[in-house]
């Protein structure tokens, strides 16, 4: 697992926040941009378990607009980034379970908040619905309120 960076803000990316990157249109969008400039700009260091690999590809699948070929782009795209991928660990999964117990959320949304916690880092989502079942945790932000 990364260590919190000392010099560099943490944000652990939702599913939902990365999508924007990719799609024209989408409602917080700008917002979702200006997060990953940051990054570019060298101002952030972003970070994701290896779970939102297969969420990202999957969504896209659903969406008409790409064929199999701008999915697969998307993703060597998304990987040339060099985000800070983590792989889960039973200690992150245990604490996920925890949190999806306790806020009534399923262990695959939890995994995010759980990597924000051992990274002491903000988990940053643009699922309303999300932050409203994680309200009283203390690492979770939504992505319109950045």
């Amino acid at each position: 697992m990364i260590e919190p960076s000392a010099v560099l803000p943490v944000v652990v990316l939702d599913t939902s926040v990365v999508i924007k990157w990719y799609r024209q249109g989408e409602v917080l969008a700008d917002p979702a941009l200006a997060l990953r400039d940051l990054y570019l700009d060298g101002r952030v260091t972003l970070a994701a378990p290896a779970l939102l690999a297969y969420e990202f590809s999957n969504v896209l699948c659903y969406k008409q607009e790409f064929g199999t070929e701008d999915i697969q782009e998307a993703v060597e795209r998304l990987y040339k980034m060099r985000l800070e991928w983590v792989s889960p660990s039973s200690a992150l999964i245990c604490r996920a379970i925890e949190i999806a117990r306790t806020h009534e959320t399923t262990v695959y949304d939890a995994s995010f908040v759980a990597l924000a916690e051992a990274l002491d880092a903000t988990f940053v989502t643009a699922d309303a619905r999300l932050v409203h079942q994680l309200s009283s945790h203390s690492h979770v932000r939504f992505l319109g309120d950045l």
